[in-house]
């Protein structure tokens, strides 16, 4: 072997250990991209709508509060009359996103980064989110709306409770084991 080939080769190799040693070079499971920026300030939608849920109703309620806030006033029993499903317990993340195209608005759901919930809180636009509270490989879905923010929490309205206060370090796992489900409704 030439010189010139040895360099190539030990280049060649070189750049596979380095591959393997930082990466991995296998793709492994997807997960989130970090949130690398919390907010240094404060912000909470002011006269937000909220509706404590009944059993099993966190998804209607958390619709309803979002609707009434865009001047929809529907109650979260008749959001549950049309979507909530008896034999599952609760209302799945599809039937929840479609309802308020029935009435004439827009939604779409996506997978929301924390930059994504400051942006809609700061332009007073509630967000519905969903969360895994469960634990290890047993889930346990739960709906919520972003209500506001601060340094360190985000401020939702979940359950009974208005105004809740979560850390970020406890919300963005529960986040992330539900992909960041993110609801996003409006006017059209």
């Amino acid at each position: 072997m030439t010189t010139h080939t040895l360099h190539g080769l030990r280049a060649l190799i070189s750049g596979l250990l380095c591959c393997l040693l930082a990466t991995g070079c296998m793709p492994g499971p997807r997960l989130p991209a970090p949130d690398l920026h919390r907010p240094a300030t404060s912000h909470l939608i002011e006269g937000l709508p909220f509706h404590p849920q009944e059993t099993y109703q966190c998804g209607p309620a958390s619709l309803a509060g979002v609707m009434n806030h865009l001047g929809y006033e529907v109650a979260p029993d008749t959001i549950a009359d049309a979507i909530f499903r008896k034999d599952l317990h609760g209302t799945l993340s599809l039937d929840l996103a479609l309802y308020p195209r029935t009435v004439g608005l827009k939604s779409r759901f996506y997978e929301g980064s924390v930059a994504d919930l400051m942006a809609a809180v700061d332009a007073d636009i509630p967000l519905v989110v969903m969360v895994d509270n469960g634990v290890g490989p047993v889930s346990s879905y739960h709906f919520m709306v972003v209500a506001g923010y601060a340094p360190d929490a985000v401020i939702v309205n979940s359950g009974r409770t208005r105004g809740q206060r979560l850390p970020w370090s406890d919300f963005i796992p529960t986040w992330d084991r539900a992909g960041r489900w993110t609801l996003r409704v409006e006017r059209p």
